[in-house]
């Protein structure tokens, strides 16, 4: 790649340096029963301040306990694997703010994008689970706002569920989701949900986000970390410094979740920025996203554990040639370093904001990714040989019997959003996207059986008639 990676001693000297932070500095943890745990696994505790230092023997031990790859599932009851060889993708629906594709300005989300995004989540087939932001929506007033939107969200999609709860009552109400997705379709909630943990950086887990993982080890759900260490302010201003604060982050993170039930599935995946040092804004989809996906990337796979990256993201919310720009060296570092999971599908705006059309265009981001990441293939060369003998000086190749085989194969590049006609008018990649992005919405059938909906509905009012 022209894009370089870390080398092996690079690999090697983090994750020496992220054993020695992990044993001599440790993690601040904010709950009495998590530090109970610790210390029964081995931990050194300090009961005082809440510190827990790992010694660098029993980290590798417990993350060898850490499965390389674990099994997930819709309500459908498809099978997936996140660590193996087929490459998944995890869409959002919702963000603070949406590209409204009539003004290509931000405003914020309706109910209504929160089921066409559900929907277009829905029908890619290279997504294999969604996540929701607890957010509530513009045209919904009152305490059930968020609750709606999770409602229509849940309507609408038969895929795994990526949980992201904010509050302890917000993780409760997923938690009963899964007892009665869990019952109507026969499945363990273990394979229907994965459940997000945050380390507040620096090296801190909160009463709540313990609470959380605790949570996700008892109900045996895979664990996705949520670690968002920001350059500047949260951790050191470095590029190398702040990339060790998150991985130990990460691998703290699952050193826990083994301590308490060894063999929890955790995903690698961490998502740092930097802080624009002049006004304090955060920087999340800056260039240096590329190279920080690139080694967290390695360091997953270096560890054995599934790993996760966003997959698309910009700065901007205009569909302008940054946004490309961005977007495309995104995608090509998450794709052709490894990761497992591509996350964050639609997401544009410094991560907070998405649309339609950017769930889409992703995805033929990711397309061109896997065709720029697979090469030549020069297996042809000796049947390219002979074509050029039967053709000859001056021939030409419409008949050939090389171009008959290969006419309708992956051989060269082909897009249903790109423009690839060279035509004067041809429509742009944002019309093809809003185009393919209509034609999926119209006339779509929710995949979810009537008498799960029925439980769902029944349950979502069950929770109206408390918060009235």
């Amino acid at each position: 790649m022209l894009i370089p990676g870390l080398s092996e001693g690079q690999v090697a000297d983090l994750q020496r340096a992220t054993e020695d932070l992990l044993e001599n500095v440790g993690l601040r943890v904010q709950h009495q029963g998590l530090l109970r745990q610790a210390r029964q696994a081995g931990a050194i505790v300090d009961e005082a301040t809440g510190l827990v230092r790992i010694p660098a023997a029993l980290l590798r031990e417990l993350l060898a306990q850490a499965p390389a790859a674990y099994t997930v599932a819709g309500f459908d009851g498809r099978a997936q694997i996140i660590g193996g060889e087929t490459q998944h993708c995890l869409a959002i629906v919702t963000d603070p703010w949406i590209i409204d594709y009539e003004t290509q300005r931000p405003r914020r989300p309706r109910l209504e994008d929160i089921r066409r995004h559900t929907i277009i989540a829905q029908c890619l087939d290279q997504v294999v689970g969604i996540s929701r932001m607890d957010f509530p929506v513009a045209d919904v007033e009152g305490p059930t706002s968020s609750l709606r939107a999770l409602e229509e969200h849940l309507l609408h999609h038969d895929k795994h569920i990526f949980v992201y709860a904010t509050t302890a009552e917000s993780h409760k109400q997923w938690m009963e989701i899964g007892e009665i997705l869990a019952r109507a379709t026969g499945l363990p909630q273990s394979t229907l949900m994965s459940v997000a943990v945050a380390v507040i950086s620096p090296l801190v887990i909160s009463q709540f986000n313990a609470e959380l993982l605790l949570s996700a080890c008892a109900n045996k759900c895979p664990v996705i970390p949520t670690v968002c260490s920001m350059a500047g302010t949260t951790a050191p201003y470095s590029m190398a410094a702040t990339l060790l604060q998150g991985n130990a982050e990460v691998v703290g993170l699952a050193a826990l979740a083994q301590m308490v039930r060894p063999g929890t599935p955790c995903l690698y995946h961490f998502g740092p920025s930097v802080t624009d040092m002049r006004d304090g804004r955060d920087l999340y989809y800056t260039l240096d996203k590329v190279l920080w996906k690139i080694a967290a990337a390695q360091l997953g796979c270096a560890y054995g554990l599934p790993v996760g990256a966003e997959c698309g993201g910009t700065m901007t919310y205009r569909y302008d040639q940054q946004n490309g720009a961005e977007g495309v060296l995104f995608m090509l570092a998450a794709h052709c370093f490894g990761a497992h999971l591509l996350a964050g599908i639609g997401s544009c705006y410094n991560a907070v904001g998405m649309s339609a059309e950017m769930m889409l265009i992703q995805i033929a981001w990711l397309e061109a990714a896997r065709f720029m990441g697979r090469g030549i293939d020069t297996g042809h060369l000796q049947a390219g040989i002979e074509s050029i003998s039967n053709a000859g000086p001056g021939g030409h190749f419409l008949d050939d019997e090389l171009t008959l085989k290969l006419l309708r194969s992956e051989e060269f590049f082909k897009s249903d959003l790109l423009d690839l006609s060279g035509k004067e008018d041809g429509r742009s990649l944002l019309e093809r996207a809003h185009e393919k992005a209509r034609a999926m919405i119209e006339g779509f059938k929710s995949p979810v059986p009537e008498l799960t909906q029925e439980a769902l509905r029944r349950y979502f009012q069950e929770q109206y008639r408390k918060l009235q």
